[in-house]
């Protein structure tokens, strides 16, 4: 039951004289059993039928196999690189690559039941039903972490070859193998004694292992010398090198037919191999970039995930012909079968869902949404609404401002990478950068009413409220579109400096201005003609721009020079160059106190500048990589969101001094300000989700429990959504490659 804690609230008065911010909530997209972008890996638990979802967001998405719906999100380690499953204790292991650790989940209940910390780098696991034994391949520290399946204790550490990549488990000698990328051998262990008992000298970068029952052969893609390796399981001596296509990458085996299959991810083929002859039966077109493999028993079916192609190549065991291409997400990374339902799940990396194909017919039944990433916020203030574009989904989340919930999600173009919102006709505007457009959407209904042409990778949108125009700066093709905000038709294109990366509206001379991230100048347009009236040179690689309207100034972040340069509103005349901290990424103006300021992610810090003065008043020392800045009028506060540390410093704005740390999801990147609540969003790029911050000014009332613990804010519990356990990693898409 909610009720009025005044004793938690006096508390944060007293302790918070300068601060009253904390977390209020986290919105997950697309909804609150999601939180895992770049989905990656799969595993299939037979006894309750429930497909796991792994990638970063460290957690795991459970799937109900019958009605492929989500049915939980369960916390886990940070970037799980594999899944795996153990069926006699009803286990589900997670490997975390960058937590060094293994996450080990009851099958049954979805919670987790320890942590099992293992070497540097966990890239593979593998399963020894013999002994009830679970093997962890450390990519960095060289070596098998052995964990028990009952106790979840570590029982061996077992050094292998130089960077173990694949592991592969072998019933009937009772064997474990891991394969060595850069020592182009396979260890072999011993499942009982855990002792290395040969190390195989393959080929050039192993990749993927496989092992064949029927004629207890264990197989090694070696992805630079395009071939297999094929090991006798008994002796542990190589029997043949097959030629296979170019980079294998992934390897299957038919029992029914008695086959291997190597999908060859530069050939975009699959090699089909003789398991009892060695010999290459057939070579199969696939898509572009197959690098997943997995065999459905009942229809006796392969299946290749093709990374470039988005689609998954259907291949009859039998007869080795295609029999089907399944259109699926953006770049499939792994394939995993229900043999209970018939069905092949495809996760799919960059579109952050993954795809149910029905096994008989080869038709796509579902599309599960497991991740978003917010780039981009924008507020709505007639409507109380707040925009979030969600990069590799397409589309734009619509949150309700006083409810945090999710209203509405509109589909838009490709890639959408920016936001703007315009007054005049209450339209919410999403640059796509992958499509060339912008999207016009109602900010009453929520629906598109316009899809607006305009250059190429449209990255960033201003809007020009005395003439009613929105600009879209087109980054690929050096030039800036104005859009009429009353009729949604473009009005003009005006060639600018190369790679147009940020526009900025000066109200006072009436003029847009276009920083240019090549050519290292700032484009000034005129307002009412859509005119270049001036370009200015500024430092290298300018990113953001901002104004200060009580000295009529523009401000120029350039990345490359660590650097601000001041430009003159009335003249366009650069009037000072401030040097600021290392890459200088965001900028931010407060009126109450006339200071303009710089996020410098190479530095870690935000430079204060005097607004009359042009002087540096201050440098605050955040935290890594802040990467965005944001004001809010009402407590005079700058919020800095650094990227890499995953939280949000607030500045006082008087002072120039922290007032506190809040914790966020992963990667904040994007803020947008909401003055009806006084709340703070913040848009976590990795983290798939919104972190909502709220001040202290017009609380009404707390959860009970909240508190403050070791100078940060933390987290209140979300109220009426089903959230098992948390889900909070670059953008590689960012211009430049600077982030």
């Amino acid at each position: 039951m909610k009720r009025v804690v005044l004793g938690i609230v006096f508390g944060l008065l007293a302790a918070t004289a300068a601060s009253g911010q904390w977390l209020e909530t986290t919105i997950y997209l697309p909804d609150s059993l999601a939180g895992v972008t770049e989905p990656q890996c799969l595993v299939f638990n037979s006894q309750n039928n429930t497909v796991y979802v792994g990638g970063y967001g460290e957690c795991v998405i459970a799937i109900d196999g019958a009605t492929n719906q989500k049915i939980a999100k369960i916390p886990a380690g940070e970037y799980i690189e594999d899944l795996y499953y153990n069926p006699l204790d009803n286990k589900v292991y997670s490997a975390n690559y960058y937590s060094d650790d293994v996450t080990v989940l009851d099958g049954a209940s979805n919670q987790v039941v320890a942590t099992v910390a293992v070497g540097k780098k966990p890239w593979a696991l593998c399963y020894n039903p013999t002994n009830n034994k679970v093997y962890s391949a450390n990519r960095t520290s060289d070596d098998v972490t052995v964990i028990d399946g009952a106790s979840n204790q570590v029982i061996a550490t077992v050094a292998v070859g130089e960077e173990p990549r694949a592991l592969c488990y072998n019933p009937l000698d009772n064997k474990v193998y891991s394969a060595n990328r850069y020592s182009d051998d396979v260890t072999v262990i011993d499942g009982a004694s855990n002792q290395v008992v040969a190390t195989v000298a393959v080929g050039d970068y192993p990749r993927a292992l496989c092992y064949n029952p029927t004629n207890n052969k264990v197989y090694s893609a070696n992805r630079y010398s395009d071939d297999v390796t094929v090991i006798d399981g008994a002796s542990n001596q190589v029997v043949v090198t097959v030629a296979v296509g170019k980079k294998p990458w992934a390897l299957c085996y038919n029992p029914q037919n008695n086959k291997v299959y190597s999908a060859n991810y530069h050939s975009g083929d699959v090699t089909i191999i003789d398991g009892a002859t060695n010999q290459v039966l057939a070579t199969v077109t696939a898509g572009g970039g197959p690098r997943a493999l997995c065999y459905n028993s009942q229809n006796n079916k392969v299946y290749s995930a093709n990374k470039w192609s988005d689609d998954v190549t259907v291949i009859d065991g039998a007869s080795n012909q295609v029999v089907a291409t399944v259109a699926v997400g953006e770049e499939p990374r792994a394939l995993c079968y229900n043999p209970l339902d018939n069905k092949v799940y495809s996760a799919n990396r960059y579109s952050d869902d993954v795809t149910v194909i029905d096994g008989a017919s080869n038709q796509v039944v579902a599309t599960v949404g497991v991740g978003d990433w917010p780039c981009a916020l924008c507020y709505n203030p007639l409507d109380n609404k707040v925009y979030s574009a969600n990069r590799y989904s397409d589309d734009v989340t619509v949150l309700d401002g006083a409810s945090n919930q999710v209203i509405a999600t509109v589909e838009v173009g490709d890639w959408p990478c920016a936001l703007c919102y315009n007054p005049a006709n209450n339209k919410v505007y999403s640059a796509n950068s992958g499509s060339d457009d912008v999207t016009v959407i109602d900010g009453a209904t929520n629906q598109v009413i316009a899809t607006v042409k305009v250059g190429s990778a449209p990255w960033a949108l201003c809007y020009n409220p005395l003439d009613n125009k929105v600009y879209s700066a087109n980054y690929h093709s050096g030039d800036v579109t104005v859009i009429d905000g009353a009729t949604n038709q473009v009005l003009a294109t005006v060639e600018v400096g190369y790679w147009p990366y940020a526009p900025c509206y000066n109200p006072l001379d009436n003029k847009v201005y276009s920083a240019n991230s090549e050519s290292n100048d700032v484009t000034v347009l005129d307002g009412a003609s859509n005119q270049v009236i001036a370009t200015v040179e500024v430092g290298d690689y300018p990113g953001a721009l901002c104004y200060n309207p009580l000295d009529n100034k523009v401000y120029s972040a350039n990345l490359g020079s660590d650097d601000v340069t001041i430009i003159g509103g009335a003249s366009n005349q650069v009037v000072a160059t401030v040097k600021v901290g290392s890459t200088p990424w965001a900028l931010c103006y407060n009126p109450t106190n006339n200071k303009v300021y710089s996020a410098n992610g190479g530095s870690n810090d935000v430079t204060v500048l005097d607004g009359a003065s042009n002087q540096v008043i201050a440098t605050v020392k955040v935290d890594s990589r802040p990467r965005a800045l944001c004001y809010n009028p009402t407590n005079n506060k700058v919020y800095s969101a650094n990227r890499y540390s995953s939280n949000v410093t607030v500045i006082d704005g008087a002072t120039n001094q922290v007032v506190c740390t809040i914790e966020v999801g992963d990667e904040p990147i994007a803020f947008a300000w909401n003055p009806v609540q006084n709340r703070t969003y913040v848009a976590n790029y990795y983290g798939s989700s919104i972190s909502v911050i709220r001040d202290v000014t017009g609380i009404e009332e707390r959860a009970e429990g909240e508190r403050i613990k070791d100078g940060f804010q933390t987290a209140t519990i979300v109220r009426g959504v089903l959230h098992l356990g948390a889900g909070l990693g670059h953008n590689p898409n960012s211009p430049g490659g600077i982030g």
